[in-house]
Parts: C-alpha cells; structure tokens; sequence
C-alpha cells in the first residue's frame, strides 16, 4: 500500500468557448471521483499542498468541428468518444499522457495512470518523466 498522496486538479480556461470549458470541468469533476475511488489519494485545494499537479490540457470529442456538427445532423450519429489530454507534474518533472472513451472512460483511465505513476511498487512504470534515456 502506498502513502496518502495529495493531487491538484485543474484546467486553464485562457481563449476558450464556455462550452469547452465547461466540458473541461465535468471532465475535471469525473477525474476527481475517479481518482478519490481509487483511494491512497486525497485532493488538494492547493497547489502548494499537493505532491502532484494534474491539468487537463484538453478534451477533444466527435462534436466538434464542422464534420461533428454535421454528423449530429445526420440520421447515422457516430459513437461519441472523446479524448483527454493530461499533464502531471511533480516538482520539476512532469509528463503528458492521451487517454480516450472505450471500455472504459477517459477519466477512469487518466485516474489509473495517474494513481499508478505514484505507485513504488510498479518500478520503471512509475513517476519518470518520459521514461526515456538519451543513449
């Protein structure tokens, strides 16, 4: 079992539709319960209380764009996954990651890695940023 590890949430809101925005912040909130069910973590009100940070960069679905807008009008509707983009940082180090809806949410899977990156039992798939090497 790993030590209780506090995580901020959040999103920047600088040049964005209110309906992106408020799109970024349900999927905020779902990453937030996803990551509270999955326990040894608490959030954080702070960032300067928090061991990581993690931002939702961006949240891409079907609907947006021209070829979403028409496809909602049209009597075949695709599947409506979406894809979210996270940074987590710690310190100075910090990684990104893509996750997207499938069997699973995209918050629920963010939640996971997330949760493992922190995990010292997990060994090289742990918190390394980039997990590359310069050889």
């Amino acid at each position: 079992m790993m030590n209780m590890v506090s995580v901020y949430l959040f999103t920047q809101s600088t040049d964005i539709a209110p309906p992106l925005m408020q799109r970024r912040e349900h999927a905020l909130v779902a990453l937030r319960e996803e990551l509270l069910q999955l326990g040894d973590l608490r959030v954080s009100p702070s960032p300067n209380d928090a061991d990581l940070q993690v931002e939702i960069l961006n949240l891409l679905g079907t609907d947006e764009g021209p070829i979403g807008r028409a496809a909602e009008r049209s009597a075949r509707m695709p599947d409506r996954r979406r894809i979210l983009i996270v940074r987590v940082s710690r310190d100075t180090d910090r990684f990104d990651f893509v996750c997207s809806d499938g069997s699973a949410s995209a918050e629920r899977q963010a939640a996971k890695r997330i949760h493992a990156s922190m995990d010292p039992n997990l060994g090289a798939r742990r918190f390394d940023p980039l997990a590359t090497s310069s050889s």
